[in-house]
């Protein structure tokens, strides 16, 4: 069983979330240089790692995964940068391959912008479930409540499946039913799985209904929550220190004169 997350992020309204992150996030996208996304992104993990409750190892494991996709990710960016754009640039490898220095700014740039996109996506979430996120639509926007608890109690089926799955390849294996590796025994254990999965899934879609309607699910045009999701004074706070944060490094970048944007718009 997967253990919840925890800290002060996890307390957050998700839409609030999803606020403070969506703008610089769109603003990320039009930048072309490489300290604007790196600052970015870094000042997104210090939120996430101050917000959340990790252990070190998990910190230590994901930095050396962020930093192996980002050099892996900036090579072949650098490989497709047309010749004729980094002509006047001094070359790094003449070989097989002619690498210059301008087509591996662009590829870096280019690496550091996904990894900045993908931190402030990962903050805009971090700590939401799907329960979380299911009372603040209805909640905050308005979504009637027997669209979002459908949806909710659909996207539970998922991870069910998946249990089910698991528990009968065990009870397979504990009556000696061995196939062989390669698509002959995959095709063979999705045949024998199939019609189990679809029966557990129909006797538990039957049993949901029932609990929906003994609940009156559907009988009164609004619902109440016995968690409601609630906008507080630090939502307020968080957007807004959010905003702040972001905006004051687009800014600093401008002024400094290193941000570089796409199209004709090349700083503030």
């Amino acid at each position: 069983m997967n253990t919840p997350l925890r800290g002060w992020l996890t307390t957050i309204n998700p839409l609030v979330k999803l606020t403070a992150t969506l703008p610089p996030l769109l603003a990320v996208l039009f930048t072309r240089d490489m300290f604007t996304p790196a600052v970015i992104a870094t000042l997104a993990f210090v939120v996430l790692l101050t917000g959340l409750r990790v252990r070190l190892r998990v910190v230590l494991v994901g930095k050396a995964i962020i930093l192996l996709v980002g050099a892996w990710t900036a090579f072949p960016f650098a490989l497709l940068v047309r010749a004729d754009v980094v002509a006047d640039t001094p070359v790094v490898i003449d070989g097989w391959i002619t690498l210059r220095a301008g087509a591996i700014k662009i590829g870096a740039a280019t690496a550091l912008r996904l990894i900045a996109v993908s931190a402030l996506a990962l903050l805009g979430s971090a700590g939401t479930t799907i329960a979380r996120l299911n009372r603040a639509l209805v909640r905050q926007l308005h979504i009637p409540y027997r669209f979002a608890h459908g949806a909710l109690a659909a996207a539970r089926f998922a991870p069910r499946y998946r249990e089910d799955l698991v528990t009968l390849r065990a009870a397979h294996r504990a009556r000696g039913i061995i196939d062989p590796r390669g698509p002959v025994g995959f095709a063979r254990r999705t045949a024998r799985s199939t019609i189990p999965l679809l029966a557990g899934g129909a006797r538990y879609a039957e049993r949901l209904s029932l609990a929906m309607d003994a609940r009156g699910f559907g009988a009164h045009p609004t619902r109440s929550d016995r968690h409601p999701a609630v906008i507080r004074t630090r939502d307020l706070v968080f957007v807004a220190g959010s905003w702040a944060a972001f905006a004051a490094v687009f800014v600093t970048t401008g002024m400094l004169g290193v941000a570089q944007w796409s199209g004709d718009f090349h700083g503030f």
